[in-house]
């Protein structure tokens, strides 16, 4: 492309190459100031700035770009796997309160008839060892009484033995004998316990 081919005058826009719709347009760089040389130029060192933009710096930063997008792709879906598998431990930490809980209501409730049991028994031991010792404070009363009323009867034997013999040795009538027979006789009776 030369320079002359896009001047007024030359080539196409002046209607020698027989387009009548060339001709009739003119060139309208000329009008805007451009200058080829330097838009040439500007041109050449933008494709050279664009190939090694291109090279160096557009490939690494989509390489950069490609890379985070990938890592973001990955966080989100680690992030996804951690979600799942957090909902997952509070699933099974649910299931495990769940089944610790049933397993305390079934310790309780085996405590509590464990204890109501215990009760029962200590109930029955407690009735059964009172029993006992009803019997044996009724037995030892029994035998109490009985011994004393043999010792009741030794003292009222001895009572009238002695009697007797102080009724030996006096000279006594017989109605101070009988005085003294009813004395003693009555003073038995009051000295004794009912039975």
């Amino acid at each position: 492309m030369s320079i002359g081919f896009m001047q007024t005058g030359n080539g196409l826009f002046n209607g020698a190459a027989g387009l009548p719709l060339l001709a009739v347009i003119e060139n309208p760089f000329p009008k805007f100031g451009v200058n080829w040389y330097d838009f040439t130029s500007q041109a050449i060192a933008f494709l050279i700035i664009a190939w090694v933009l291109n090279k160096f710096v557009f490939k690494t930063v989509m390489k950069t770009v490609a890379d985070r997008r990938r890592e973001a792709e990955e966080a989100v879906a680690n992030n996804e796997n951690i979600r799942r598998e957090l909902q997952a431990a509070e699933e099974s930490r649910k299931e495990v309160l769940h089944k610790a809980h049933e397993q305390a209501e079934r310790v309780i409730s085996d405590a509590k008839a464990n204890v109501a049991e215990l009760l029962n028994q200590e109930k029955i031991r407690c009735e059964l060892l009172g029993a006992e010792m009803l019997t044996k404070a009724r037995e030892d009363a029994r035998l109490d009484q009985a011994r004393l009323k043999t010792e009741l009867k030794a003292e009222i034997a001895m009572m009238i033995v002695n009697l007797t013999a102080k009724l030996a040795q006096m000279n006594l009538s017989e109605a101070d004998r009988s005085r003294l027979l009813q004395s003693a006789i009555d003073e038995i009776a009051a000295g004794s316990p009912q039975e």
